[in-house]
């Protein structure tokens, strides 16, 4: 309640949401809300910009781990298993290994191995599969990982 100078109390007024109550703006309201959630759900993957040094670095490991992979592959005896990939990644020195299936929230393939480490300044990254083998740089996620947790 607010007194005005004549003595007269008065309620102050709560601020109309504009077009309360209007089928059209409330479903365009929910709308942007649901746009704004999705996007803060997805924000836990997005990574950060290497500086130059630490990314020339990052892409050396990568190759090793890319060459090391590609060896595991060659005789083309079915998909990779989950230890012989981490074995590979922690043979380049990487530590803070992570070797798991795709979860069900992860992008990229649905099938094969998901695998991540970090070289001490980067993540290096990626997926592989009996014909297939993506390896990737970039700072750690959200959350402090190299890769997601699975879902």
């Amino acid at each position: 309640m607010v007194v005005e100078p004549s003595g007269v109390g008065t309620s102050p007024t709560v601020p109309a949401v504009p077009d309360a109550g209007n089928p059209m703006m409330d479903e365009q309201l929910r709308q942007e809300e649901f746009l704004r959630q999705q996007a803060a759900n997805k924000a836990f993957r997005q990574r950060g910009n290497l500086d130059p040094e630490t990314a020339d670095g990052a892409r050396a490991c990568a190759a090793e781990v890319s060459q090391g992979l590609n060896l595991l592959i060659v005789g083309g005896r079915g998909e990779p298993e989950q230890e012989a990939v981490e074995r590979t990644l922690t043979a380049t020195g990487l530590v803070d290994v992570v070797v798991r299936p795709p979860g069900r929230l992860d992008l990229g393939p649905g099938d094969g191995l998901l695998f991540a480490g970090w070289t001490g300044r980067a993540c290096v990254f990626g997926s592989v599969r009996r014909d297939d083998i993506k390896v990737e740089i970039g700072t750690r996620i959200a959350d402090g990982g190299c890769l997601p947790a699975p879902n």
